[in-house]
């Protein structure tokens, strides 16, 4: 937090816990661009600086208070731009700039109450930043959930056309086996008939018989191959 009309820092907050090998380039990167921040620099705009590991944002109040942080991008609010100029706006707000002693820098009161001010605006964004995490994945385990649930429908359905598919194959199995039969018959009744001029008239009674079998087995087959058909179009459309 600094006096943007004579470009000196009022104040600061750093956190202990994020200071590392690059905090003394950082810092010389912030206070390079507020020694080099335009004197007629729009006010209330939102910046955004972009570095390798932190991102920085600072604006300039109607105030001539110049407000600028730092934040990983690893942190929460690296992906949260409008909250880091709510805490501004609220910091602005409560007039901490105001209690400075006579060289313009915050006293202990005001470097106290700056402290408070940003410590309590993370905890309650950070509880709420949370629970719209958590209620992403519980919306990412219902779309899971019914998912599976989708596929196992799937799974039902063609493990019964699998079924459906082997009872078929069995049928037609069935009545090739029944064709072959009858057709051994026939060999036979021919048979009879060329070798027995005595079973003549028997035979010609077999041979009408044998035509009566031939008719009842097309009208057999195509029966079955008639309810296969519909079988299919049924578990296929309906």
């Amino acid at each position: 937090m600094a006096n943007h009309k004579t470009h000196q820092e009022i104040g600061n907050y750093i956190n202990d816990k994020l200071k590392d090998n690059n905090f003394d380039n950082i810092k010389y990167t912030c206070n390079d661009i507020f020694r080099n921040s335009p004197e007629e620099i729009s006010k209330n705009k939102k910046n955004k600086v972009v570095l390798d590991f932190y991102i920085i944002y600072y604006t300039l109040k109607t105030s001539g208070t110049f407000y600028l942080t730092v934040v990983p991008k690893t942190s929460l609010y690296s992906t949260e731009q409008d909250l880091i100029f709510e805490l501004f706006e609220d910091i602005e707000h409560q007039g901490i700039k105001k209690l400075v002693n006579k060289n313009g820098e915050l006293t202990r009161v005001g470097n106290q109450n700056l402290k408070f001010c940003i410590e309590l605006f993370q905890e309650n964004n950070r509880k709420n930043i949370s629970n719209e995490i958590n209620q992403d994945k519980d919306n990412e385990y219902f779309y899971i959930k019914n998912r599976d649930k989708d596929i196992s429908k799937i799974s039902l359905l063609n493990s019964e056309i699998n079924d459906i598919h082997n009872n078929v194959k069995e049928s037609v199995k069935n009545m090739i086996t029944n064709v072959n039969d009858m057709n051994d018959l026939d060999n036979k009744s021919l048979k009879i008939k060329d070798t027995s001029e005595q079973f003549q008239k028997d035979s010609a009674v077999l041979e009408r018989k044998i035509r009566f079998r031939k008719l009842i087995r097309k009208i057999l087959i195509y029966c079955i191959f008639a309810l296969i058909l519909i079988l299919i179009i049924y578990f296929i459309f309906f």
